[in-house]
């Protein structure tokens, strides 16, 4: 990990990338809470929550395929700058409240800070393959989102509750100002591969050119499958806390934090192991996610189910950083930018699908059968993907189907 980090173009998309995942979750918090506050309306919460994440990951790859073959110390520094003035414009409508604006300036915003992401994963590949050193840079950068995933939250709530969210929304703001500075006097960047291609159609092509490779074309499509039961707990987990374990609000915090955790060690246990072929990183990483689906399916205890998570977080670590290594080591680099923000939208987008479907298993039957869904679909997942990322099966087009 010291080494990776002694690449200056590295540390500046490392810092930038860190700052951007806690930008965001402080903003969508104080969003969030304004929008509910303001209407009184779960429809309305619900709409948020889907301009701010479930449409950006719709849109986001057709912009990045239009920003792509620009200069990174140009387009990063431009999305950044143009995040903070979103979320100005969102601190001044607080007290001008008007839903249909808001909704639309989220919309904006998330599409903007999902092409961030995207183009600085892109980069950071540019900067570590030279260096042999991709393993090394996906796992600290997954580190970071994980930490992020799991003290953000909490960080915002404490500027919401003392501030309140204007407060929140110009914090955001000035945290993304922060970030595009640090790119003003950007030296060692990568700069995109020459490419004198129209834009119009790009994305297009970029969706051929994944149907033609088999690696790209079996480990976007793993992903996705693999993202439905890996997010069926997303809804169940406060539930079960509350109904089923009798935890109330602190164990449902105590399940959430030791998720993060694992998936902090997890990302730690691949930095240490990411010379092992990709199929066993990904299967092991699918697999614990099974088995912590498992035991939090048949805990009658906190102390069991906390333990579920973190094996469960754990194997969410392992997961991610082996599936996107493998994705950016398949992946041109003319491409990877665009390959980004397919596998970020998948990312973004399809845990809706897992969310909903985790959501009405809880209902229809209770907590513990919606776990267990999402145990046995994760090991089966892990079956599959020992059978599909086989060289052999690689090089031979052997497909999903």
């Amino acid at each position: 990990m010291r080494q990776v980090l002694k690449l200056p173009a590295y540390r500046r998309l490392f810092v930038a990338y860190t700052f951007n995942e806690l930008a965001v979750w402080v903003g969508s918090l104080a969003l969030a809470v304004l929008v509910y506050r303001r209407t009184g309306s779960a429809v309305a919460a619900m709409g948020f929550f889907l301009c701010s994440q479930t449409v950006p990951a719709l849109i986001s790859p057709a912009l990045v395929s239009r920003l792509d073959r620009r200069a990174t110390r140009v387009v990063l520094p431009a999305l950044y700058v143009t995040e903070a003035v979103l979320f100005l414009a969102l601190a001044w409508f607080a007290h001008r409240f008007n839903l249909v604006l808001v909704l639309a300036l989220a919309l904006l915003d998330g599409a903007g800070a999902l092409a961030a992401r995207s183009l600085a994963r892109a980069s950071a590949v540019s900067v570590l393959n030279p260096e042999g050193l991709l393993g090394e840079g996906n796992a600290l950068m997954n580190g970071a989102f994980s930490v992020c995933y799991m003290a953000a939250p909490a960080a915002a709530g404490v500027v919401v509750a003392a501030g309140g969210t204007v407060a929140a929304l110009i914090a955001t703001s000035v945290l993304f100002w922060l970030i595009a500075t640090m790119f003003v006097t950007s030296v060692g960047l990568p700069e995109p591969e020459p490419d004198d291609g129209p834009s119009a159609g790009r994305l297009r092509a970029a969706l051929a050119y994944a149907r033609r490779q088999p690696p790209i074309r079996n480990l976007l499509g793993l992903q996705a499958v693999a993202l439905v039961f890996f997010t069926m707990s997303v809804p169940v987990e406060v539930v079960f806390a509350e109904r089923t374990l009798h935890a109330h609000a602190s164990g449902y915090g105590w399940l959430l934090s030791s998720w993060g955790a694992g998936a902090i060690a997890g990302s730690i246990i691949y930095g240490r192991w990411h010379r092992l072929p990709a199929r066993v990183l990904i299967s092991l990483g699918t697999g614990m996610l099974g088995i912590g689906f498992a035991v939090m399916a048949g805990a009658h205890a906190l102390a069991v189910a906390i333990a579920g998570s973190a094996i469960a977080g754990l194997g969410n670590g392992v997961h991610a950083v082996a599936a996107r290594t493998a994705l950016q080591e398949h992946v041109e680099q003319r491409w990877m930018a665009l390959m980004m923000g397919l596998n970020e939208s998948l990312i973004q987008g399809v845990p809706g699908a897992g969310i909903v479907l985790g959501g009405v298993v809880a209902e229809l039957a209770n907590p513990r059968v919606a776990f267990g869904v999402a145990a046995a679909g994760a090991l089966v997942v892990t079956a599959v993907s020992w059978v599909v990322l086989r060289p052999a099966a690689l090089r031979g087009g052997e497909t999903l189907a």
